[in-house]
């Protein structure tokens, strides 16, 4: 009964009909790209783990601290294993696509996001000069093992220059997929070369013995060094990145204000749509009264109208949004790939949110047609 009289209504005004399902679907579709890519802008990627506390310079995301602290987290009691790194190249916007060289001692193992064979590890540690290189950047560079890599690096080398050169002993891949444009290569053969920065390193990662330690921890290193020129920030791992991501703005408040400006717009849309179905229908429904429909029948019938218009918007804007997320993720050779997705609790927000705004725009016009007068419906007519 409910689907004939909705189809008769939204068929009356095709056009109309046609026009309201695709300004929601655009929402949706706006809605379900800028959910997808709000891990990227918040810090809540995938992979991020609870029981590795990153330690870093207070000042600067990519400022220095010295290798003494490194030291001062070894003797923490509850911290099993140490990993320490710092950039040879720069990690500016500018430098993403060419790779990042990194420099990492310590216990590499305990940064599972990187894969490495147990064999190309060896080989890494065997070898003073030896590089691991990222799948996705060994494609596009046509790297190979056993190839010499060549880097020019913000810090000098024993000979004067910025210039340094290494070989390639094994791959890595990671998760984000993104991660792999880069080199890692070895610390200490870093630190016995350079000239400037000696004796420093740019992160610290702490692996704790149990994930309910890490704010404890962070703390204990911060206040380790609150008054010093080499003061601190430290975090887990999960927390830290959202953290570092805050210092640029509160880009999920620019997500919502942005997506709940669409909708108050959809919502206008709707209502409208929804009110002048009910007018140009006064009669009709005055009609389907005499002819024994119930006002309640009335009423839920214009509230499943605007509920399968939106739900129609919303499934088709999802819908596209999902097509598009493996489209953004082969354009970017990949890269995209753990970053930029749509989690079941999004898709689920999503269609809420739809029933949510269909009932709002659609409750006052459904009121109207279940007090509707059938004399003065007609009179009026």
């Amino acid at each position: 009964m409910y689907w004939t009289l909705i189809k008769a209504g939204v068929l009356r005004k095709k056009v109309r009909s046609v026009l309201t399902v695709l300004s929601i679907s655009i929402a949706f579709l706006l809605f379900g790209l800028l959910q997808a890519a709000s891990p990227i802008f918040t810090g809540q990627m995938d992979g991020l783990r609870a029981d590795l506390v990153m330690t870093m310079s207070r000042f600067s995301m990519v400022g220095k601290i010295p290798y003494s602290h490194v030291e001062f987290i070894k003797e923490i009691e509850e911290v099993e294993s140490v990993l320490y790194m710092d950039y040879i190249t720069s990690v500016s916007q500018d430098s993403m696509l060419d790779g990042i060289t990194v420099a990492m001692g310590g216990d590499i193992e305990i940064y599972e996001r990187f894969k490495i064979s147990n064999e190309d590890l060896k080989a890494f540690k065997t070898l003073k000069i030896g590089a691991l290189v990222g799948e996705a950047f060994a494609i596009e560079k046509d790297i190979s093992i056993g190839d010499r890599v060549f880097v020019k690096s913000l810090s000098m080398n024993a000979d004067g220059t910025y210039d340094w050169e290494f070989e390639v002993v094994g791959l890595y891949n990671s998760s984000p997929k993104a991660d792999e444009m880069g080199i890692v290569v070895n610390y200490d053969y870093f630190e016995d070369s350079r000239i400037s920065d000696k004796g420093t390193v740019a992160v610290i990662i702490s692996k704790v013995s149990n994930p309910e330690f890490a704010d404890v921890i962070s703390q204990k290193i911060d206040n380790e060094f609150t008054n010093s020129s080499w003061a601190t920030r430290s975090g887990p791992e999960s927390q830290l990145a959202a953290s570092i991501m805050a210092d640029f703005g509160d880009i999920e408040l620019i997500i919502n204000a942005i997506l709940s400006a669409v909708f108050f717009t959809i919502l206008l849309v709707t209502g409208n749509t929804i009110s002048q179905s009910v007018r140009e229908r006064t009669t009709d429904l005055a009609v389907l009264k005499t002819l024994g429909y119930q006002d309640n029948q009335i009423f839920i019938m214009v509230l499943l109208e605007s509920l399968f218009l939106i739900l129609l918007g919303v499934f088709t804007g999802l819908g596209m949004s999902l097509l598009s997320i493996p489209a953004i993720n082969a354009a970017s050779g990949g890269l995209m790939e753990g970053l930029f997705f749509l989690t079941t609790e999004k898709l689920l927000l999503a269609c809420f949110i739809g029933v949510l705004v269909s009932f709002v725009s659609s409750i006052m016009p459904a009121y109207k047609a279940l007090n509707l007068k059938v004399v003065d419906a007609l009179r009026s007519d």
